[in-house]
């Protein structure tokens, strides 16, 4: 009997990743960019997207570029890209996927020093080896030039995390007020190259209590480690990464992940208009308090963030996450109004004026 429901088991797993493997033919073959999307030089028409499409253009994921066509149909926002061997094979990739779109993708990296998709070919130092606010400046710049070089526009850092004992290497060190003041010119000069920041991860505490990439995470958060943050923004940071650490004190998400707590998400927002990216959606500290429930979805797009970060989702997922906040959007448990509004935001910084 146990042979039985084994081989049963293995025979629906195999069927699985062959509708999965047919789905993303047919519609890879099929795909081409979205023609009912008006794009007149730099004015977009929103109402020539359906809901779909602007939910779709609110999501990130894993750059593969066997899935580009599928993507570009669906208006998904963005791509994250991980390590390869050459400046070449980096450029060959961006340019495949901005090729014949009608609305760019947002083309991201973590370039740390720390964590460097780059290293086969250059090396950075690692955010927890820079001296001086000017040799942050520098480095910024530096990782700015290449990544522009390479076609991509946004960096997720940097991590302004008032400690790392986790990684040992992934935030700036010194007081919080010599970490903000590192950001802040790290931010400064990576901009300068055009790409935009992402410093993260806010509120904070998310290296140094427990890692939300495997554990639920609780956390008291006080001022030291908001100001980084501030600084960060102040210095005309594009973009705040937000994390699934369940906080209290200076940022109290209400029992629930920063990442879908509505109040949280407010806060941030307040004195901030830039883009709100979440971690990504995949890691345990998220999935350890949701289970494998829809709700995450639901309540990642309700909180109000503008980019929902996941890279470990296959194109059918990403569709089947679609569906689902196309349905809360119906039901009213998310508004609609405030889906246009992240998009809206994110069409600018992609240099266009929605209209």
């Amino acid at each position: 009997m146990k042979h039985i429901r084994i081989t049963f088991l293995l025979a629906a797993l195999v069927a699985g990743l062959l509708v999965a493997n047919i789905y993303n033919e047919f519609y890879t073959a099929n795909a081409k960019p979205p023609e009912n999307i008006v794009v007149a030089g730099k004015f977009i028409d929103m109402s020539s997207l359906t809901l779909r499409q602007k939910i779709a253009q609110m999501i990130m994921v894993y750059g593969n570029p066997d899935d580009k066509a599928l993507y570009q149909q669906m208006n998904i926002g963005g791509v994250f890209l991980t390590a390869m061997d050459t400046p070449e094979a980096f450029n060959e990739t961006t340019s495949l996927f901005q090729r014949e779109t009608k609305i760019p993708f947002f083309i991201a990296a973590d370039v740390e020093g720390c964590i460097n998709p780059f290293e086969n070919f250059v090396k950075f130092p690692a955010l927890h080896d820079v001296k001086t606010e000017s040799d942050a400046f520098a480095i910024g710049k530096a990782e700015g030039q290449l990544m522009k070089e390479l076609g991509m526009n946004m960096n997720f850092a940097p991590v302004v995390d008032t400690k790392d004992t986790i990684w040992n290497c992934r935030s700036f060190s010194g007081t919080p007020d010599e970490i903000s003041g590192k950001a802040e010119n790290y931010v400064r000069g990576l901009q300068s190259q055009g790409v935009i920041a992402t410093p993260k991860h806010y509120p904070g505490k998310t290296l140094s209590v427990r890692d939300p990439h495997r554990l639920l995470t609780y956390a008291v958060i006080d001022s030291s480690d908001i100001n980084p943050f501030t600084k960060s923004t102040e210095a005309g940071a594009g973009a705040v990464m937000i994390s699934h650490v369940i906080g209290s004190g200076a940022v109290d998400t209400e029992g629930k992940p920063a990442v879908t707590s509505k109040k949280a998400v407010t806060m941030l927002k307040k004195d901030f208009s830039g883009l709100v990216v979440t971690d990504d959606i995949n890691m345990l500290g998220l999935i350890r308090y949701y289970g494998w429930s829809d709700n995450r979805y639901v309540d990642l797009f309700a909180a109000g963030n503008d980019v929902v970060l996941d890279v470990a989702s296959s194109p059918d997922k990403i569709n089947h996450i679609i569906d689902v906040v196309e349905n809360a959007v119906r039901d009213g448990k998310i508004s609609e109004s405030q889906i246009d509004g992240s998009v809206r935001k994110i069409l600018k910084v992609k240099g266009f004026t929605p209209i």
